[in-house]
């Protein structure tokens, strides 16, 4: 995993992405694209974690976040499971 911190503009785009996604009336949105995202934000999540490891935070605050990459990464591959279920 990379040590690279994860730059304001990342989270900012994700974030849009988020918004422009709940815009969307529900069962409309592209389950490509939502799988597309949640992906996205796995992996920002799991970056995040890796730095905070990196940069010496506290144990408590690295397995938050870890927590919170794994549960992302788990709704992200649910949704690509769903999309090859479609096909």
């Amino acid at each position: 995993m990379s040590h690279q911190p994860v730059r304001p503009g990342e989270i900012s785009g994700l974030i849009a992405w988020a918004a422009r996604l709940s815009r969307t009336a529900p069962g409309t949105a592209c389950p490509a694209e939502a799988a597309a995202y949640l992906a996205a934000k796995a992996d920002l999540l799991a970056r995040i974690a890796a730095r905070r490891e990196h940069d010496g935070w506290a144990r408590r605050d690295i397995d938050t976040a870890r927590q919170a990459a794994a549960a992302a990464r788990a709704a992200a591959d649910t949704a690509a499971a769903a999309l090859t279920l479609e096909d």
